[in-house]
């Protein structure tokens, strides 16, 4: 990383100079702002992520809720549905109501005690994120092995949605290891000088920091591409194939197009089952199969039975 510091530019990859290092020092708050900034920055990118997942599952689940005998997997959605909406609301307490957060506004993120504050609070919170990204990839690959047997349900799916949902899964893992690292992030303000272990340990933060920097731009990355895809479906399906209206934009934004899952839910009373096309065809072409085999083994059997016929009525004429 590179460090602006007035006119001055200070990477740590270099050595530095006598005047680089009493620039360092003076400073040195420099090393903490940069990774509480990007910390406060990965916890918004993942927080519109848990938004983004809450529209998802409570889709699945009102979806789920219109098709009958099917309780265990419509039971197991409402349930990571239940999981992820307590981390939306635990989210809220913490970051405000708004999408993208107003922490900073209030409380001087980028000040707060890193080890034993914002740390600790980000591990928490990663902890409960982990636990429910786990539940929703479980919960989309039954759906997805459920929906795909049907030609109507298949509809319904969000493509490339699990894997990228692993994806994400994949990045708080990495996070959650990068904040499990211990630091001097707070005592950089008290030092003297810069010795070598010190040095390192400056290079340790750094690192950290490119880490969670990397993996908030795969969070970001995974909203900038499925809320897109989530306003389109909202749009299209829920709006045109369902209501049998056009939905307006900001109605298919963020939160705001779970009520129009509500009331597309109100106008379906129950969502029949279509077995998949291709099954339907593999049945047909079994079944064709087996006709095929039936007829060349009667046909068998008629041969047998007309030359035992023969053969006995031979022998009756010789007798």
């Amino acid at each position: 990383m590179t460090y602006t510091i007035g006119d001055r530019k200070i990477t740590l990859d270099n050595e530095l100079s006598p005047s680089d290092m009493q620039l360092v020092l003076a400073h040195s708050k420099l090393f903490k702002y940069c990774l509480n900034n990007a910390t406060y920055k990965f916890l918004i990118n993942l927080k519109k992520l848990v938004h983004l997942y809450t529209d998802i599952v409570t889709i699945y689940a009102t979806l789920l809720g219109k098709i009958p005998n099917y309780e265990d997997i419509t039971r197991m959605t409402r349930n990571t549905r239940a999981n992820i909406s307590n981390l939306e609301t635990d989210f809220n307490s913490i970051f405000g109501e708004t999408i993208h957060g107003s922490l900073s506004k209030k409380f001087n993120w980028e000040e707060k005690n890193y080890e034993h504050t914002v740390k600790d609070m980000t591990l928490l919170i990663l902890d409960s994120s982990l636990e429910s990204f786990e539940l929703i990839i479980k919960n989309l690959n039954c759906i997805d092995i459920f929906f795909n047997n049907f030609d109507n349900l298949k509809k319904l799916l969000i493509p490339y949605l699990l894997s990228q949902t692993k994806s994400i899964h994949k990045s708080l893992h990495k996070a959650h290891y990068l904040y499990k690292l211990t630091t001097i992030t707070d005592d950089i303000a008290s030092l003297k000088e810069l010795t070598p272990p010190i040095i390192k340990q400056l290079k340790k933060i750094e690192k950290i920091t490119s880490g969670i920097e990397r993996e908030s731009i795969i969070l970001e990355t995974a909203f900038m591409t499925f809320d897109p895809s989530l306003q389109s479906y909202t749009s299209i399906l829920l709006g045109k194939a369902i209501l049998k209206r056009s939905v307006d934009d900001r109605d298919c934004q963020i939160i705001k197009r779970r009520e129009v899952c509500f009331q597309a839910a109100e106008h379906v009373v129950s969502i029949p089952l279509t077995e998949d096309q291709s099954s339907s065809l593999s049945m047909k072409q079994l079944a064709k199969y087996f006709s095929y085999v039936a007829i060349v083994v009667v046909g068998l059997l008629s041969v047998m039975l007309y030359r035992l016929l023969n053969v006995l009525i031979g022998r009756s004429d010789n007798a």
